[in-house]
């Protein structure tokens, strides 16, 4: 049961932490933070544009 949760959940919870990093950094940081910001929210927003614009079959 633990490789099934794994295997189903390992992504979402990667995005989510890439989000919380990303906000998290925008607002308390400055310089370098910002741009680590940028690069941690465009990631979730182009995987979600990549699922919307070209849906997968399964």
């Amino acid at each position: 049961m633990n490789s099934v949760f794994i295997r189903v959940w390992k992504y979402p919870i990667i995005l989510a932490v890439l989000t919380v990093f990303g906000l998290l950094a925008a607002l308390m940081g400055t310089g370098i933070w910002h741009v680590l910001s940028w690069l941690a929210l465009t990631i979730p927003a182009v995987v979600c544009l990549r699922y919307a614009l070209f849906p997968t079959s399964r």
